[in-house]
């Protein structure tokens, strides 16, 4: 055990960002404030430096996808051996190469699935069936096999953890809820609002994208969309960027986290339009839990976890995601009732407050890597 702090932790991702919403705003900031010492190891050339108590190191950034997976899988390998942490906190399917090997090390590690990844393998749009099949069943035996080894898994829904649950050690669910904790449950100013939704998020046909932008034609009210987020590819980006309806987008890219309470200030309500592929018909959406926050209304797809998770609680409408006529029925009704789409993101604010904290989700962290530092 670390003797300054009550243990060490180090994160790894070769993948994420060194700002990633779930790794360093939540789960390294979160416990860097409490007694624990908090390493994070990224790949992103960007240099070492210690932001808000979280000593981030730099890997240096992969030249291209297949080196990522060799060279800097290794590299962050022989880091973390240096680093020599109580637990190491594996944020990508990759790094389970180096999961053993670390074990061997007499370490405690765990792996934290963000998504469904075998499902998630089936609708890669860089990889084709029969391939994907191939490399979804070799990757799941794979990712069976060693989270068998390794002290733990934390899901990030409750079913990526019931998944686990069937043979790793240990697991807990930690949901990606909003930090709430520098927020007050007071009501939201509509002063700014303009005719206008929004979408922040990853842009991607299976996300909704083109049905939303071809939802647009059919409104009566004349909304415009405001769009933030990295679109998944530049073949994506092209067609959107030549749809007839584009003039009647914002689009402002990929924009940090002030830029995007700016968006949720002055759109009138947010847009959850997902596909129904398996890993999504069960995802807990953080954009979702954000227009929550913001105190805006949404429109939804029609899921049933999604309809459980809110039920009681009128504060979106349900619509089939791949029916733009329906997506614009609803903006319509958001912008021809603005009264009634203000009472509902009141709704939808006291919910949120009340259920789907990050807070408690980091009490659970801490907790879990208390239970592994001491099995």
């Amino acid at each position: 055990m670390n003797k300054k702090y009550g243990f060490h932790v180090c994160h790894l991702t070769s993948v994420h960002p060194r700002n990633d919403s779930r790794i360093f705003h939540k789960m390294c900031k979160s416990l860097a404030s409490k007694d624990v010492k908090i390493t994070l190891v990224v790949a992103d050339g960007k240099g070492n430096e210690t932001v808000d108590n979280v000593e981030i190191i730099d890997i240096g950034a992969p030249a291209g996808r297949l080196k990522r997976i060799t060279q800097t899988t290794t590299q962050i390998f022989n880091k973390a051996k240096e680093l020599n942490a109580d637990v190491f906190h594996l944020h990508d399917p990759e790094l389970l190469l180096i999961a053993k090997k670390l074990k061997k090390l007499n370490k405690k590690v765990i792996f934290d699935s963000h998504e469904d990844t075998v499902n998630t393998i089936l609708v890669s749009p860089y990889l084709k069936s029969p391939v994907s099949n191939i490399i979804s069943i070799l990757y799941e035996n794979f990712e069976r096999y060693t989270c068998k080894k390794i002290d733990g898994v934390i899901g990030a829904t409750p079913h990526i953890e019931k998944y686990f649950k069937k043979f790793a050690k240990q697991t807990e669910n930690i949901n990606n809820y909003p930090i709430l904790s520098d927020k007050k449950l007071e009501q939201i100013s509509w002063d700014q609002k303009q005719n206008e939704v929004c979408y922040v998020g990853s842009i991607d046909d299976t996300r909704g994208i083109k049905d939303l932008m071809n939802s647009l034609e059919l409104t009566k009210s004349q909304a415009r969309l405001n769009l933030a987020g990295m679109y998944s590819s530049l073949t994506l980006e092209k067609e959107i960027k030549e749809h007839k309806d584009y003039h009647l987008i914002n689009d402002f890219g990929y924009v940090n986290s002030e830029e995007v309470e700016n968006i949720y200030n002055r759109s009138l309500v947010g847009v959850v339009t997902l596909h129904p592929i398996p890993t999504f018909l069960v995802s807990l959406p953080i954009k979702m839990f954000e227009y929550m926050v913001a105190g805006i209304p949404f429109i939804a797809s029609d899921f049933p976890y999604w309809r459980s998770l809110l039920k009681g609680n009128e504060c979106c409408i349900f619509v089939d995601p791949q029916k733009p006529k329906e997506i614009a029925d609803a903006i319509d009704y958001f912008m021809l009732n603005k009264e009634t789409a203000k009472q509902m993101g009141e709704v939808g604010r006291k919910l949120v407050f009340e259920n789907f904290s990050w807070e408690s989700q980091s009490e659970k962290l801490l907790t879990f890597y208390q239970k592994v530092l001491s099995n």
